[in-house]
């Protein structure tokens, strides 16, 4: 894939690439460039990016202007797991070390008619501050084709509170029907089954619909942050929050979440903490919420390898899906409760 002539044409009248080489009187047409004039201008590039991923640090979480394995390497070197490690290395360089986001060397073979990553191009539209949901045009020709699941730079802006790639993510890869299962909060051997439904409002806000154990719910997404959904949800019928978390890292087609949730025992009234999955469906039941929740026994006996029999199977076979708590204690009994 090429720069489009939109995206060549931007970035040579950009007003500060402009000034750059200004001053360094280089002003000959781009196809003549030394590669020290590429330099130059991959300077001011990479300034403007680091700047707006300090703003968005999705564009980095979400692997849009770096690759995956780019990051991976970068945040060995910083012996780090955390993505937020690497935004505040790129924030500390300060003047004169940038980030090389894209190189003289990158920029001057696109001048020569070299293809581009989608990255790299992401990275260029980010410098040129164009908004996501104009990204495809500037990117693309209309004899291009795309697709929605190779090519992150598709993703629509969104007004809606959340940084912006992060609802345009949401959007475009999570919305949809699912069965969220879960372990019973009082240890007994089950599984319960129950519809679980992200979808957007006519106003842009991605909310969830649940009904568990008799209970309604009704939430909103928050977010998206270091490789994690976060939901919080109200229980329509009685003083309740449920706060979810689920896994996505970077699978933009997922069928399946692992996640966990934290809400409070109805037995005890104490905070608990429970393993979650979510299985999206393929169908588009108009019905979906009004489907019945469900209680596996891990003792079922499933024939056939269904959706059920292989969650089920999970849970059953691996441990520590319910952490509870105490209640309130003074401190020397806390030796106690470990046999002190």
């Amino acid at each position: 894939m090429q720069l489009t002539e939109k995206l060549k044409t931007a970035i040579e009248e950009h007003p500060d690439i402009i000034a750059a080489l200004n001053n360094k009187k280089r002003t000959n047409g781009w196809q003549g460039f030394t590669r020290t004039q590429f330099n130059l201008a991959a300077k001011v590039i990479n300034k403007q990016i680091s700047k707006e991923v300090q703003v968005n640090p999705d564009l980095v979480e979400m692997s849009l202007i770096i690759g995956k394995d780019s990051l991976e390497k970068h945040l060995r070197s910083l012996r780090s797991n955390h993505v937020y490690d690497f935004i505040r290395y790129i924030g500390g360089l300060g003047e004169y070390r940038v980030f090389n986001w894209i190189s003289g060397k990158t920029l001057q073979s696109y001048w020569s008619g070299g293809d581009a990553k989608y990255v790299k191009i992401n990275a260029l539209t980010v410098f040129l501050q164009i908004p996501f949901s104009e990204w495809d045009q500037w990117q693309k020709t209309q004899e291009q084709k795309t697709d929605l699941y190779n090519n992150l730079s598709r993703l629509p802006l969104s007004g809606s509170g959340l940084s912006r790639t992060s609802m345009a993510i949401i959007k475009s890869y999570y919305l949809g029907n699912y069965f969220l299962y879960y372990p019973k909060s009082d240890g007994s051997p089950a599984v319960i089954k129950t519809p679980f439904i992200l979808k957007e409002l006519d106003n842009g806000q991605v909310i969830v619909r649940s009904v568990s154990e008799g209970h309604r719910y009704s939430g909103k997404v928050t977010g998206i942050r270091d490789g994690c959904l976060y939901i919080n949800c109200q229980n329509l019928d009685f003083e309740e929050m449920e706060q979810y978390v689920f896994n996505i890292g970077l699978e933009t087609k997922p069928q399946v979440l692992f996640g966990v949730s934290t809400t409070v025992s109805v037995r005890n009234r104490r905070p608990v903490a429970l393993k979650n999955i979510l299985v999206k469906q393929t169908s588009d039941d108009k019905n979906f919420e009004g489907i019945p929740e469900t209680e596996i026994a891990f003792d079922q006996i499933f024939n056939d390898d269904t959706e059920e029999a292989i969650i089920v199977g999970y849970f059953k076979n691996t441990g520590n899906h319910i952490i509870t708590t105490n209640s309130c204690r003074k401190l020397e009994d806390v030796k106690k409760l470990v046999g002190g």
